[in-house]
């Protein structure tokens, strides 16, 4: 990550650079992590044929069913199904924002990548403690 001071009334502003960051591979899924402090930004690219139960779980403690993480953020290609633990299913679209509670499981509808951008005080834990 660097940091780069436009004024001295913007001291504490921080430019992102999710290169500088770490990544976190996981076959058909790639996170480019960064953390300041107790915030973490994630840069999250989830490819066609992405299956969370076979890529991110066995990486996470007890190997969950379901997503423990809430996602806060910004779809900017692809189309992204969720599905809930009670069966419903919603539909997020490139250009939309979205708040994505625990208890989900995502899916690449077509063909293009998902790429968001999630912006988090909560998961810098979880990143932390995902087995590489």
């Amino acid at each position: 990550m660097r940091a780069t001071n436009y004024s001295d009334a913007h001291a504490d502003m921080t430019i992102i650079d999710y290169s500088a960051g770490t990544l976190k591979d996981m076959g058909l899924a790639q996170a480019k992590v960064v953390t300041m402090d107790d915030k973490t930004t994630m840069e999250i690219t989830l490819k066609p044929g992405f299956d969370w139960l076979k890529e991110v779980s066995p990486k996470l403690p007890g190997c969950p069913e379901w997503c423990p993480a809430n996602h806060f953020g910004y779809l900017q290609s692809g189309t992204m199904k969720v599905q809930y633990k009670d069966g419903s299913t919603e539909t997020v679209n490139a250009g939309s924002s979205y708040n994505i509670p625990p208890g989900h499981l995502p899916e690449v509808i077509g063909d293009i990548p998902c790429v968001m951008v999630e912006f988090s005080q909560s998961t810098a834990a979880v990143v932390k403690d995902m087995k590489d």
